[in-house]
């Protein structure tokens, strides 16, 4: 439960430098055609692709967390393309970094893609203490603190409905094979809503627009770092359907699980029967 309605000092200074960042993003990339955002530079340590759009956003917001590692004497970068990086002698903070979360949307320019971005102080999800989501579409900035709140665009966000019905769901990981069968998983809800970026999904959740979200497909944490502790200072429940608490997911590029999220607690478990539903397609 959020005992404060502002963010600390600290939580501040971070979210000034990301959102300069995400300014700087917005200028270089807003006018850029698809044919350029999608041209293929290399292959990010996650193992997808890395396209223009994707380089120029971790560019520019590396620039922001090298200054930040010299202020603070060091700290250790996750990202989806540079993988595990030591600044300034690394140690804490980590600072886990999506440049672009939802990069086919991003490359083909449909405007649904944010940069997600965490500080923990230890090597799991439940170190997590700051999040910060920044979507493109709509220029809404998403903040959370640990145990002080969650903010969009600055104004602090209300606590969900946990007594709300599972009525609108988004989805990502949304291959067809996989929506048939948690389709059959998710019968009784009355609208699916797939937006191709977790973290977005997330934020939707926090923010009461979707009663819950599920991915299908695994994800790292980067994908999921910040916009789950949004989710969960908003009062939602954020779980790893199979794998244990959320709170052990280690923050790295490499391990993948399944996620889900909830307004009302009493739905864990019908999303992870969509989860198990898409396993099981996936053969």
């Amino acid at each position: 439960m959020a005992k404060e309605q502002a963010p600390s000092p600290s939580a501040a200074a971070w979210f000034e430098r990301l959102r300069a960042a995400c300014a700087e993003i917005t200028a270089r990339t807003a006018s850029m055609p698809p044919v350029e955002r999608a041209e293929v530079v290399g292959s990010g340590a996650g193992g997808d692709r890395t396209v223009v759009i994707d380089q120029i956003a971790e560019d520019l917001l590396i620039a922001q967390i090298e200054a930040a590692a010299k202020e603070l004497g060091g700290l250790t970068l996750v990202s989806e393309e540079v993988g595990r990086a030591e600044l300034e002698g690394g140690g804490n903070p980590l600072v886990v970094v999506d440049p672009i979360d939802g990069s086919l949307n991003a490359k083909r320019g449909v405007p649904y893609f944010a940069t997600s971005v965490a500080v923990a102080d230890g090597p799991e999800m439940g170190d997590v203490h700051i999040g910060f989501v920044h979507d493109y579409g709509t220029g809404n900035e998403f903040t959370a603190e640990r145990d002080r709140g969650a903010w969009l665009n600055g104004v602090p966000m209300p606590r969900v409905d946990n007594g709300s019905d599972l009525r609108m769901v988004a989805v990502e990981g949304a291959y067809p094979h996989r929506m048939a069968a948690a389709a059959v998983a998710l019968e009784g809800v009355l609208r699916l809503r797939m937006i191709g970026a977790l973290a977005l999904s997330l934020c939707t959740v926090a923010a009461g627009w979707a009663d819950g979200m599920v991915g299908l497909g695994g994800a790292r944490s980067v994908d999921i770092a910040a916009g789950q502790l949004i989710a969960r200072e908003c009062g939602a429940t954020v779980s790893t359907p199979g794998s244990g608490p959320i709170e052990r997911y280690p923050l790295d590029v490499t391990t993948h699980r399944y996620v889900a999220a909830s307004v009302n607690p009493r739905h864990t478990d019908w999303l992870a029967q969509a989860t198990q539903a898409a396993r099981a397609a996936d053969g």
